[in-house]
């Protein structure tokens, strides 16, 4: 569950990263559909004041023209010129703008050079000249910059457009004289003599939107720490939770392995009980007999300290292991090894089960020492069930062996006892799962093996072996 909450924020981060990509590139077409449709009404405004231009203001200025001056003569294109007057009115309608819209009228052939297509611009009027398009919108790249384009055609040349744009012997001399008599002339009617455009920088387009921006990412954020909490609250909940549940299964299957060896200390002192009885009948014989010298009783007395000795360290042995209190200190791994053999040792001597301790690393655990004991309590007394449950007859041995391997601190216990099958061997270290008889076993005994090293930041495995199993603990604890 540790590394589950981890992976569902990793989760819900990565989501929030797409889903704010997402938004944002949501908004950004959002934006620039925006703009288009803004961009587009303002061409076709110019377009409108243009042919306002064309069919109105030029024609009643030609009348006055005709009555009060030298039609050939009068030209100005503060009046006349529809190309000036929409630039005019686009610079002041925009000149307070945030975003900067770039007007341009573009022709191939262009009375003012201003106006002179490139070739972009030129292959776009082309299309519009051939009817291929009605309009024009696309993202272009220009100078490391990235900008919106779109255009729109003027409207095609009618027979009073020819006036100026016609032969240039029929223009008005002061526009030849300002323009000149090579570009902008010799069209026809119902040519298209130029587009206009407007192109505006991605930049500004998204700056220009940006309070959206701010806003949405602002809500999704909220959004997506609130839900975040929630998780954690759910988290810390399940948390609590299963260490009610555990510290429950823990004393269940501690209370079940006391159990269990209540009688072994009734076990284990009856040979040391009936040594004693043994020595104290030799000395009370001897005595009897004139036969108890300085050297037999001290060899006698020797004899039985050591058997009291033995029965000492057995029930201390209990006594610690029995204590509810939860002491963290640093023990060597193979005092600890040595203390939970000791703790088995009249059952296993009872099944002639042979063990074997190799300490080739007597490396230092830190923790509380009970719980390790119960680690490997459970998992010899899973061998000895194994070894009567499947009859083994040849030598019944179970090998604990400590060594490091690299930065691991590992104890393996292996056994002779029969392999696992293999359909069921990433099960066993579940809660309530056991092969045995449910009268017999709680199936929380590996399952407490697998809690208690992971507290430890360690890991438990088992796999199988040539006529046995080996169960390797993984301490990582210090």
């Amino acid at each position: 569950m540790k590394y589950s909450f981890k992976i569902i924020i990793s989760f819900f981060i990565v989501l929030y990263v797409a889903v704010t990509v997402l938004f944002f590139n949501f908004y950004k077409d959002l934006a620039i559909k925006d703009t288009k449709q803004e961009a587009t009404s303002i061409l076709y405004t110019i377009n409108s004041i243009r042919s306002y231009i064309d069919e109105v203001q030029r024609p009643v200025l030609y009348d006055l023209a005709k009555s009060k001056l030298d039609e050939k003569e009068f030209f100005d294109p503060r009046l006349f010129s529809s190309s000036y007057i929409t630039q005019y009115i686009y610079d002041k309608q925009f000149a307070n703008k945030h975003i900067k819209y770039e007007y341009k009228l573009v022709s191939t052939n262009p009375t003012n050079p201003i106006h002179k297509a490139n070739k972009f611009e030129a292959n776009i009027l082309k299309q519009f000249k051939d009817k291929q398009i009605d309009e024009y919108f696309s993202i272009i790249e220009d100078k490391d910059n990235t900008y919106f384009y779109i255009a729109l055609p003027t409207s095609r040349n009618k027979k009073s457009c020819l006036r100026c744009h016609g032969n240039p012997k029929d223009a008005p001399k002061r526009m030849v004289e300002i323009y000149g008599d090579k570009s902008g002339y010799n069209e026809k009617v119902g040519d298209l003599r130029a587009m206009i455009t407007l192109k505006i920088p991605v930049t500004s387009i998204l700056s220009y939107h940006k309070d959206e921006f701010i806003t949405g990412g602002i809500a999704m954020f909220v959004v997506f720490v609130v839900f975040v909490l929630l998780i954690y609250a759910i988290y810390r909940k399940d948390i609590k939770i299963r260490e009610k549940r555990d510290k429950l299964f823990a004393h269940q299957n501690r209370l079940a392995v006391m159990g269990g060896m209540i009688g072994n200390i009734s076990h284990q002192w009856k040979q040391p009980l009936t040594q004693l009885s043994y020595i104290v009948m030799n000395l009370e014989l001897k005595y009897e007999k004139n036969r108890l010298t300085k050297e037999i009783l001290n060899q006698k007395v020797n004899e039985a300290n050591e058997q009291i000795s033995y029965m000492s360290q057995t029930i201390n042995d209990f006594k610690e292991f029995f204590s509810p209190y939860k002491k963290h200190e640093s023990c060597y791994i193979g005092d600890i090894v040595y203390q939970s053999v000791r703790l088995l040792g009249a059952p296993l001597e009872k099944n002639k089960i042979e063990v074997i301790v190799k300490i080739e690393d007597n490396f230092i655990f830190k923790g509380c020492k009970n719980e390790l004991v119960q680690v490997f309590l459970n998992i010899m007394n899973n061998a000895k069930d194994c070894f009567i449950s499947n009859n083994i007859e040849c030598k019944r041995v179970i090998k604990i062996k400590t060594f490091r391997q690299g930065d691991k601190k590992i104890v393996a216990i292996s056994n002779n006892a029969g392999n696992i099958e293999e359909e069921i061997k990433e099960k066993i270290f579940e809660p309530y799962f056991s092969t045995k008889d449910s009268s017999v076993a709680s199936g929380l005994g590996l399952y407490m093996c697998r809690v208690i090293v992971e507290n430890y930041n360690g890991q438990i495995s088992v796999k199988n072996i040539t006529d046995g199993v080996v169960f390797q603990v993984v301490l990582n604890n210090n």
